[in-house]
């Protein structure tokens, strides 16, 4: 059975929402003042490979769930679930049903909750930002998730519940909104994720299925909203001018907090950048 032949939960249909591949990354060079240590070269370059492979796998993941009907769970199943995921390195998960208005224009999203996973980015590699420590950080991160994630796909399909991964490299919906949505975190200023466990150092995921979700985490976020609005680092010290003072809201709900070109720029031209992970306050590991 192919794709085509998999009848699609949902399908994008917001026009201020498309997906354009950021073909520049894939020709990102570190500044020529830089040079790697032959050992970390070879395994930065792992970790880019593993990203790429792990993201043609992730597109595939639809495929296989024509037999998968099954809905109902229990308790108990998601107890396991969450254990598993942990035991593999998973750091943050929570669930929300999949909001039609954050999917990519024509896109096809097979299930209809979404499961939420984070995986955290090491401090102290983060903290040398910019830097291609940080790059190597990133696609460590994209690719252990990524793979993590296809697992836990897997596993779901397996129990007979229709699953999808969209890797955490890019997928057909918004990580961010989804993120927010399952309360693990607020929407910083310049568009990234906060979390209380760490800050904005973390990637996401997302497996849409249709298996019957837990409640979303309840949590009070409203002390790291009111800091995030008073605060500014990132937009401050953005080092490529990317991130907008006053984010630009656009029709459908999207609102856009920085000039995406301006940032992939940064990333090519500053060493990979990730400035704004640094800088942020709440990031910075509690002791």
């Amino acid at each position: 059975m192919t794709e085509d032949e998999i009848k699609p939960t949902f399908v994008g249909n917001n026009d201020n929402l498309v997906f354009i591949v950021p073909k520049e990354l894939f020709s990102m060079k570190m500044s020529p003042e830089k040079k790697l240590d032959p050992k970390v070269a070879k395994e930065f370059s792992k970790y880019i490979r593993g990203t790429f492979k792990g993201f043609q796998i992730a597109n595939k993941t639809k495929l296989g769930n024509e037999n998968n009907t099954k809905t109902e769970t229990t308790p108990e199943f998601w107890e396991e679930f969450e254990k598993k995921a942990r035991e593999m390195g998973i750091d943050l998960i929570s669930y929300t049903p999949v909001n039609e208005n954050y999917i990519f224009k024509n896109l096809k999203i097979y299930g209809k909750n979404a499961i939420v996973l984070g995986m955290e980015m090491n401090w102290d590699n983060i903290k040398t930002a910019p830097s291609e420590l940080c790059g190597v950080e990133a696609f460590k991160v994209y690719m252990e998730l990524g793979d993590k994630t296809i697992e836990l796909t897997n596993y779901l399909k397996e129990q007979g519940y229709k699953a999808e991964t969209y890797h955490p490299f890019g997928g057909k919906l918004l990580f961010t909104a989804h993120a927010v949505a399952a309360n693990l975190g607020i929407m910083g200023r310049n568009g990234l994720i906060i979390t209380p466990e760490f800050g904005p150092r973390q990637r996401w995921a997302i497996i849409s299925t249709d298996a019957e979700i837990p409640e979303t985490s309840k949590r009070d976020l409203s002390e790291m909203k009111e800091f995030c609005k008073t605060c500014g680092a990132c937009v401050k010290n953005c080092k490529g001018g990317a991130a907008f003072e006053t984010p630009i809201e656009k029709e459908g709900g999207i609102i856009t907090h920085i000039d995406r070109s301006k940032c992939i720029n940064s990333l090519l031209y500053n060493n990979y950048c990730s400035v704004c992970l640094k800088v942020c306050p709440q990031g910075v590991p509690k002791k």
